[in-house]
């Protein structure tokens, strides 16, 4: 009975409420200040590590690059993004019908802008 009293009062109580009610329940255990120390060294070896490297210099350009398209973002969301526009632009050429296309019947006929003679001849007062 005890069993069905406390899954009722589980299914009865928010998320939030169970969640914290748990974790009360559960004895703190503090971090030795030394474990901590070396972590965060470790952390910092690591780093230092990291900068010095020959493929770390070899990848300043590209990251300067990536900085100056979306700054301190991941290279694949710039990249994602113009994937997803260039797709949208091929779909766009595919799907959507030319303007000469669908005005085939209409019998006007369309002239380049180099094959008319300009109104107006600005070059003659230079």
């Amino acid at each position: 009975m005890a069993e069905k009293d406390s899954f009722e009062r589980a299914t009865t109580e928010s998320d939030a409420a169970f969640a914290a009610r748990i974790l009360t329940g559960l004895p703190s255990v503090p971090v030795p200040g030394t474990l901590e120390a070396r972590i965060l060294a470790d952390f910092n070896a690591v780093a230092a590590k990291r900068k010095v490297s020959p493929w770390a210099w070899a990848m300043r350009p590209v990251h300067w690059l990536r900085d100056v398209v979306w700054p301190s973002a991941p290279a694949w969301k710039p990249a994602s993004i113009f994937a997803l526009s260039l797709l949208f632009g091929l779909a766009a050429g595919v799907f959507v019908p030319s303007a000469t296309l669908t005005d085939v019947n209409s019998g006007q006929t369309e002239a380049a802008a180099s094959d008319t003679v300009p109104d107006l001849d600005l070059s003659g007062d230079f």
